[in-house]
């Protein structure tokens, strides 16, 4: 008899356990699916993907990753006691590899686009760069507005699926566009004067390269009039919410406590804005100032 008690006790278990896993007309309900910030809790390491940019993301004499936005996530890893895996990836491909799972967060410095976030979600943005171009030392008074740059016969280069690439397409009606698929950021500066009369790139890389090939006498051109003022952004999978919301809560922390401020004058490099520019608009009336 209390065999017999005690194999119904247990077959009773059993089918409450199986109908904890169906629903009301008998369908198993499917597993829960681990999260990123689980998975990155029960693991303790954080994969990281990166694509060069100065001073966000460098290499030194070991190979090692540093710079800005290493040092963010650094400590993001430290407060957390997480360590971290990176795997360098290409601009153009780091979209497909975070999506495939290659790793949890990219921290390349991208620029937000709607067809870049067609296929991850961006975080809020670090800081805003715009962008202006250079040209040879000799033709610096011809091109004083960008109205000067769209004019026919002039080529100007730029990088494929750059911001200031569909800036180019959309606005200019009368230079030539030189479109390049080079990974490097610098690839339309290093165009000049071979390819292109003119080469467009963001402030930072603009500054950089000139820093770098001072031989080269090529002056920067429209540095008081840079468009296309474009969020610098990390990026998640977009299917993960949650793991997005925390990093915007630890970017905005670094943020509010002054890190990140501390951090970008390590390296001292200008045009980090924290905040767009400000805006004019035309009311009919007057001329008014929008910050934004």
């Amino acid at each position: 008899m209390k065999r017999t008690v005690l194999m119904v006790t247990v077959l009773l278990a059993l089918g409450f356990a199986g109908c904890s896993s169906r629903d009301q007309q008998g369908a198993v309900a499917p597993a829960k699916q681990e999260t990123t910030m689980d998975r990155v809790q029960r693991t303790g390491i954080l994969r990281v993907g990166f694509f060069l940019m100065e001073p966000m993301i460098m290499r030194d004499k070991e190979d090692n990753p540093y710079g800005l936005f290493v040092d963010i996530a650094e400590q993001l890893a430290a407060d957390l006691r997480w360590k971290i895996e990176y795997k360098q990836v290409d601009l153009k491909n780091f979209g497909a590899a975070l999506q495939a799972g290659d790793f949890d967060l990219s921290i390349g410095p991208t620029f937000s686009s709607p067809s870049r976030a067609s296929g991850v979600s961006f975080t809020r943005p670090i800081f805003y760069l715009g962008y202006t171009g250079i040209t040879t030392a000799d033709k610096t008074e011809k091109f004083k507005t960008w109205a000067h740059v769209d004019q026919p016969g002039v080529r100007v280069a730029v990088k494929q699926g750059s911001a200031i690439g569909d800036y180019v397409t959309r606005v200019f009606k009368k230079a030539q566009i030189i479109s390049l698929e080079q990974p490097a950021l610098s690839a339309p500066l290093a165009a000049v004067p071979g390819q292109a009369d003119i080469g467009l790139m963001n402030q930072v890389t603009v500054f950089t390269f000139l820093r770098d090939n001072q031989q080269a006498n090529l002056k920067e051109i429209l540095a008081d009039a840079p468009v296309e003022f474009t969020g610098v952004c990390w990026a998640t999978r977009p299917d993960d919410p949650r793991w997005l919301e925390f990093i915007n809560t630890a970017l905005k922390h670094y943020e509010d406590t002054g890190r990140i401020v501390e951090w970008e004058k390590k390296y001292k490099i200008p045009f980090l804005y924290h905040e767009k520019r400000t805006l004019q608009f035309d009311t009919g009336d007057e001329r008014k100032t929008l910050e934004r």
